[in-house]
């Protein structure tokens, strides 16, 4: 602890994690009152519909945040910082457009594939909305580039606490789905909204209002990091986001809501990851780009013992806690496969520890190793996930995932220990 990267790490996952629990909190309990309200057969029609989105969304709309973050660090002069912004904001706005439209114009053919409830079509249409606001440049790489961390918890909690309201009063009133989903537009639109607006000011307080004027310059490694983490990102769909569509193909529709429900209650230990992750990467980036890679290891490290202690308290708890919260929360209706998510939370805790391996893979620049090992393990899970689902049910995607997982962390460490050197310049 005597480690200055890691107390600085430690501090920051603190903020973020206050944040974050809180607006996990609170969103966790606008998620309960919803899924009572609904019942699972109509819970999976909203289920399916966020999954659609996001689908759409990360296929076609380039996540840029790490890249932002990575060369944000690197650049050193006024005018390389502010061609980097430039850039990124670019290719963010013009394939949110893209997703967007995409969005709207699949709708109908992927419904009347997939064989779903047609009404799922209209709502598909609203939550779209919600596209062209992730701009995630702005709404991640900028506040996490200048460590101001604080800023994301305090406006999430302010966006969960206004979803968690209108929540409330459509319960109350016994609206239908629709104002469900029109809550969660509104919710997260602003969201990104505060928070492009917020980088916005940043970046003019930091001395670079005029990034956006100027002669664009041609990067041609950031480019190419922008490539491959991109593509490593949509071939991550299927381990997170097309669980649920499989399950809808081959299983009862019930069945959606009730994993969907295993899957929040497990996302509390992935929850508590997501700070140390948001507070690493840019840790590592910064120790990278000054050529210290064996303190970016040694930081590493400290982080996984950390992880380690506090996953295996995080995940016991919640196993012994499963069943009472399922039954009171939710109700016996989402009991009968709750052997699913105990599985599920050993799953979670694993990779809560071995999560440091994840953020120094990616900033030590072996970003076409990453993409090639999510091909090869995702595919894998495809085919795992819907020849077990017909076999095992249930039971059988949360086995296709657990292989998923092992492979993928398990390559990484291999091969972080395989290339030590030359993480600052070479793109592997």
């Amino acid at each position: 602890m005597e480690d200055n990267s890691l107390k600085k790490l430690v501090r920051t996952t603190g903020i973020v994690l206050m944040g974050n629990t809180g607006a996990s909190l609170l969103n966790f309990v606008s998620f309960t009152v919803m899924a009572n309200q609904l019942g699972p057969k109509v819970l999976a029609l909203f289920v399916l519909t966020q999954s659609y989105t996001a689908i759409v969304n990360a296929i076609f709309n380039v996540q840029t945040w790490e890249s932002m973050v990575k060369f944000g660090h690197s650049e050193k002069s006024k005018s390389a910082f502010t061609n980097v912004v430039k850039v990124n904001f670019l290719l963010d706005f013009f394939s949110a457009l893209i997703a967007f439209s995409v969005a709207l114009f699949m709708a109908k053919p992927s419904v009347a594939f997939f064989k779903w409830d047609p009404a799922i079509t209209n709502l598909i249409y609203l939550y779209s909305l919600t596209i062209p606001f992730t701009l995630t440049s702005f709404i991640i790489g900028v506040p996490r580039l200048f460590d101001k961390f604080s800023v994301i918890a305090k406006i999430q909690v302010c966006t969960a606490t206004l979803k968690l309201s209108l929540v409330l009063a459509a319960a109350f009133l016994d609206y239908p789905i629709t104002y469900y989903i029109t809550i969660y537009v509104i919710a997260e639109s602003l969201n990104s909204i505060l928070l492009v607006f917020y980088s916005l000011r940043l970046l003019k307080a930091k001395g670079y209002s005029g990034w956006l004027k100027g002669k664009m310059t041609y990067h041609s490694q950031q480019m190419k990091f922008v490539w491959w983490t991109n593509l490593r990102s949509i071939m991550r769909i299927p381990v997170q986001l097309s669980d649920m569509v499989i399950i809808s193909m081959v299983m009862p529709l019930e069945t959606v809501g009730m994993y969907k429900v295993y899957k929040e209650i497990a996302s509390f230990i992935g929850r508590v990851g997501d700070p140390v992750n948001q507070a690493i990467f840019p840790e590592y980036a910064k120790l990278i780009a000054t050529n210290d890679d064996k303190a970016a290891i040694s930081l590493a490290r400290k982080t996984f013992l950390i992880l380690l202690a506090l996953s295996a308290v995080i995940t016991l708890t919640l196993i012994l806690c499963a069943n009472f919260i399922i039954g009171r929360l939710y109700g016996t209706d989402f009991l009968p496969l709750i052997n699913a998510l105990y599985i599920l939370l050993g799953l979670h805790g694993i990779g809560l520890f071995t999560l440091p391996v994840n953020s120094l893979f990616i900033a030590a620049g072996f970003v076409k190793m990453g993409f090639y090992i999510v091909v090869f393990t995702n595919i894998l899970y495809l085919f795992t996930a819907f020849f077990f689902g017909k076999l095992f049910g249930i039971y059988g995607i949360v086995a296709a995932f657990g292989l998923q997982m092992f492979l993928n962390q398990g390559l990484k460490f291999i091969l972080l220990k395989r290339y030590r050197t030359g993480w600052s310049d070479i793109m592997r």
